[in-house]
């Protein structure tokens, strides 16, 4: 697996071969090819330092389910056609769509859920891991 300055160095950058077809795009194709290259062009590379991802919203604490969550509900009402679209986005697998979709319904099958629905027991609605608390999205 090649680091990104490693791929630059192969002709990824601005013109390189990496960026030649074997077939004519279609201009959808040709669109994404121009976003991907705008948001590359944003990319600085340093040669002793080593890549890694940073989620923006929290860049020292890193990606969390919390943190996606927070982020995707925090938005409140003048956000929701925008949280749509981030989540029915042509780019997100379908599963994930669908998932961050019963997360933000709560739709999924948590122990609280099920025990609304009178799939479990009223008893079983506790977290496993012990923690005494009822398991909830």
């Amino acid at each position: 697996m090649s680091t990104v300055a490693e791929m630059s160095a192969l002709g990824w950058g601005g013109g390189g071969e990496a960026w030649l077809w074997r077939r004519q795009l279609w201009a959808w194709e040709e669109e994404m090819v121009e976003e991907c290259r705008a948001l590359l062009a944003d990319v600085v590379l340093q040669d002793n330092a080593t890549d890694y991802w940073v989620w923006r919203p929290d860049p020292s604490g890193g990606y969390s389910v919390r943190g996606a969550y927070d982020l995707l509900t925090s938005r409140g009402d003048q956000g929701v056609a925008a949280t749509t679209d981030l989540i029915w986005h042509k780019q997100v697998p379908l599963k994930v769509s669908v998932a961050a979709w019963r997360l933000l319904r709560n739709r999924l099958p948590t122990k609280d859920n099920l025990v609304r629905r009178h799939i479990i027991p009223q008893g079983a609605h506790l977290c496993v891991a012990g923690c005494g608390v009822p398991e909830t999205a």
